[in-house]
C-alpha cells in the first residue's frame, strides 16, 4: 500500500499496561493493513515492542517515545485519529482535548472522564477489549461527517481558559451567595 493510503491512529500518554496500551496493539491485529499506529511517549515501550512483534504488526506500528511538548502538537497534525484505550478510570482527559482541539475525532473506552468529553457513544467502546477497539476505530472513521471540526468547535466553547474563567466565576458567585 502507499503512504497516501495509510490511517494513522495516534496514542499520546504513558506507554504502560494500565493505560491499555497493550489492548491498542491488539487491536492493530484486527484491523486492515493500512491502519499504522504512533504510540508517543515514555514507559515500558521495549515491551510493547515485542508484543507488537510477537503480534506481527511491529511494522505498521511507530513508538517515537517520549517527545517535547511542542513536538506533541506535530503529532496530533500528523495523525488522522486518536485513540485513549484507557482501562482505569482516570478523572480527565487531557490528551483527549488537546486531540480534539487538534481536530482530530477520538475513540476512548467507557470508564473515567474521557467518555464525558468524547460524548459520542457511537466512539466510545469497552474497555479491555480489542475487537470492541477495532470496530469503533474502523466505525468512527467511516462516519462522513466532520467529526474533527466539530470536536474543536466544542472544546474551544466548552474548555477553552475564558469558558473555564466564567465557569470559575459562576461558581464563585454561587458560593459567594450561599455564604452571605
Amino acid at each position: 500500500s502507499t503512504a497516501d493510503d495509510q490511517y494513522t491512529l495516534l496514542y499520546v500518554g504513558n506507554v504502560s499496561e494500565t493505560k491499555g496500551v497493550h489492548h491498542l496493539i491488539s487491536a492493530m491485529t484486527k484491523l486492515p493493513e493500512e491502519y499504522r499506529l504512533r504510540i508517543v511517549g515514555g514507559g515500558d515501550v521495549d515491551r510493547f515492542r515485542s508484543l507488537a512483534d510477537r503480534l506481527d504488526v511491529l511494522q505498521r506500528i511507530e513508538f517515537p517515545g517520549w517527545v517535547q511538548h511542542d513536538q506533541i502538537a506535530a503529532a496530533y497534525a500528523s495523525a488522522n485519529m486518536f485513540v485513549h484505550p484507557g482501562i482505569w478510570p482516570e478523572p480527565f482527559g487531557r490528551t483527549v482535548i488537546e486531540a480534539m482541539q487538534a481536530r482530530l475525532p477520538v475513540v476512548c473506552t467507557d470508564i473515567g472522564g474521557p467518555p464525558d468529553i468524547v460524548r459520542h457513544e457511537e466512539m466510545i467502546c469497552e474497555p479491555a477489549n480489542p475487537d470492541d477497539l477495532a470496530a469503533t476505530i474502523q466505525h468512527t472513521r467511516s462516519l462522513n461527517r466532520d467529526v474533527g471540526t466539530a470536536n474543536r468547535k466544542y472544546v474551544l466553547d466548552r474548555y477553552s481558559p475564558s469558558a473555564i474563567g466564567s465557569q470559575y466565576i459562576d461558581l464563585y458567585d454561587e458560593l459567594d451567595s450561599s455564604a452571605d
